[in-house]
């Protein structure tokens, strides 16, 4: 059994501190709390205005998000969906020093981040995002760290431009480059999208660029995944990769992350669910995996059986 990252203990803790009842969380933290609630709840919605901060992770390195997006992290250290709890489990279990990690919509760079405590100096980080705002936070934070390479850009199948949808403050979760991707959801009705043009970058392009043939991919770019994936044909014939895709559930199954599956499965890759315990889990029929735990979307492993 390999040995547990020193990290380990921290994310536990943070967990259960993401998991706690309100008024424990009241006692631990008498000021930020509070604080933290008003301003989601009362000051943001009323003025639309973002409050950067720079907030502790569990793994040790700060960074400064843009609340409210980074609420869970300034009060318990750790991005606290369930989903991204055991991906941070996944994360510290698998990446080891001087290996190579590649984060496709890295956002503020948390998962960059905490990739970069994992490989040390000697491994490689890779990060993409294609929001210019939330790329101007990612370079803020990963200035410090010079094995992280960040690129603004969207990754894609073709070389060239590609329209961009942003959103904004806790919406820039749902950034995207499919167009009328979310025009049925409750809230955007409310919201405006921001409209942009933003270069492309093929996977492919990147790992030749950067002699990687061995990494672990990250890739959350709510419905860009298939093209992501197409960029990377040829890699996926002659590299050897794990990925992690955020799979979300749709009865539609001509919809992008049916299509991503199917894609990689024609390349020989099967999904793996991620256990509490950071462990990947054969899974057979994602959708049927996803109903029996009452989940809408969830992150997912996808290996290469033939590797």
């Amino acid at each position: 059994m390999k040995e547990l990252h020193p990290h380990w203990h921290a994310l536990l803790q943070a967990e259960r501190h993401a998991h706690e009842a309100k008024w424990l969380r009241v006692l631990r933290l008498p000021f930020w709390y509070p604080v933290s609630m008003l301003y989601q709840y009362a000051l943001y919605p009323l003025t639309k205005r973002e409050w950067r901060k720079k907030v502790r992770t569990f793994f040790g390195i700060p960074i400064t998000t843009a609340l409210p997006t980074g609420t869970d992290i300034l009060l318990n250290g750790i991005k606290s969906h369930d989903s991204e709890i055991r991906l941070s489990k996944f994360l510290t279990r698998h990446l080891r020093a001087g290996q190579t990690f590649i984060d496709i919509g890295a956002h503020h760079g948390y998962y960059s981040l905490l990739a970069a405590s994992l490989v040390g100096k000697e491994g490689k980080v890779l990060a993409v995002e294609a929001s210019r705002h939330s790329f101007d936070l990612l370079e803020f934070n990963t200035a410090a760290h010079p094995e992280i390479n960040i690129f603004h850009n969207a990754a894609g199948n073709e070389r060239g431009e590609i329209v961009f949808y942003e959103y904004p403050g806790p919406y820039a979760e749902y950034n995207t480059t499919v167009k009328g991707a979310y025009e049925h959801a409750a809230w955007r009705k409310k919201i405006k999208e921001t409209i942009t043009r933003v270069e492309t970058v093929l996977l492919d392009d990147l790992l030749r660029e950067n002699g990687i043939r061995n990494a672990i991919i990250k890739i959350d770019v709510e419905g860009g995944e298939y093209a992501v994936l197409k960029g990377m044909s040829q890699s996926l014939q002659t590299g050897d990769f794990i990925l992690i895709l955020e799979y979300l559930f749709s009865p539609d199954k001509n919809n992008f992350h049916h299509q991503a599956v199917s894609y990689l499965n024609q390349n020989g890759y099967s999904a793996y669910r991620i256990t509490s315990e950071g462990i990947p889990e054969r899974v057979d029929d994602i959708d049927e995996y996803l109903k029996s735990q009452n989940l809408d979307s969830d992150n997912l492993v996808f290996r290469n059986i033939k590797m």
